[in-house]
């Protein structure tokens, strides 16, 4: 999938869940060689940035985050579930989902 396709795909995602009643919030789209260093030197990322890219310094990753329904501004589980919304991502040409990353969408 090209750094278009993800785009286009992504934000339809996020159009269905917003019509589905969801708050999501993007994060992490697009990362430096220098943030992608940092998450690796933290122990956040098996990527380095540099000999080990991540995909998401290629533009076709995105963290998408939901916040609370309750309204206190926190992030909660999405209303309709993780696999929900990466089944719905996957019929639309994504990757799988991460058990340990659930917030996590590749393309």
């Amino acid at each position: 999938m090209t750094r278009t396709e993800f785009t286009e795909k992504l934000a339809r995602l996020i159009l269905r869940m917003r019509t589905e009643g969801e708050d999501p919030i993007l994060d992490y789209v697009k990362r430096s060689e220098e943030e992608q260093w940092r998450l690796f030197q933290s122990g956040l990322s098996k990527c380095d940035g540099f000999r080990k890219k991540s995909t998401y310094q290629f533009g076709r990753a995105a963290d998408i985050y939901f916040l609370d329904p309750g309204g206190s501004g926190s992030i909660g589980p999405p209303i309709k579930g993780h696999e929900y919304w990466h089944d719905v991502w996957e019929e639309m040409g994504g990757k799988d989902m991460i058990d340990w990353d659930r917030g996590y969408f590749e393309g």
